[in-house]
């Protein structure tokens, strides 16, 4: 009886200690290693149907160190790579989809539903003028929220070829 008790504190300890180490705490500078140039989204619709709707997020940044890599921004309650833009290396854009645009598998077959992408959520509680930039220097991770984004007006796809070809 004396065992019983013994491992049962011993696995409760375990899965207390497991338990409190699951979430991550994320904690927000106040003052990175460059400035906000600029930073603004831009909602869109396609002009067809099926083809979706959306909002880019895009972010120039100055006086950014070689050493910074800009990995991930979080917006409302999503997640999205920055892209670095060729052509102006400060400049950084993120995509994100709106629900209905995502191809969802459903199949009898679980390996193919398998193949569905699991949407990455936000751990950060985020008003729509607001995102937060992930961003490493040495591989430790940073983040930085950014508020006040300016919202640009809507960018409405047009619904047939601008050639003239349908």
């Amino acid at each position: 009886m004396k065992n019983f008790f013994k491992i049962l504190g011993i696995s409760a300890f375990v899965l207390g200690v497991t338990a409190c180490a699951g979430g991550k705490e994320y904690l927000l500078e106040k003052n990175p290693p460059f400035s906000i140039k600029e930073a603004y989204f831009q909602k869109w619709v396609a002009g067809v149907q099926g083809g979706g709707s959306g909002t880019n997020l895009h972010i120039t940044l100055s006086n950014i160190k070689e050493d910074i890599t800009i990995e991930e921004i979080y917006f409302g309650d999503k997640l999205a790579k920055a892209n670095k833009n060729p052509q102006n290396i400060d400049l950084y854009t993120a995509n994100f989809l709106n629900d209905t645009n995502r191809d969802i598998i459903m199949d009898g077959d679980a390996t193919k539903e398998a193949k569905n992408v699991i949407p990455q959520v936000s751990p950060f509680s985020l008003s729509e003028k607001e995102a937060v930039i992930s961003y490493s220097i040495k591989g430790e991770m940073y983040y930085y929220k950014i508020t006040n984004l300016d919202e640009k007006p809507i960018l409405a796809y047009p619904s047939s070829n601008p050639n003239g070809r349908n």
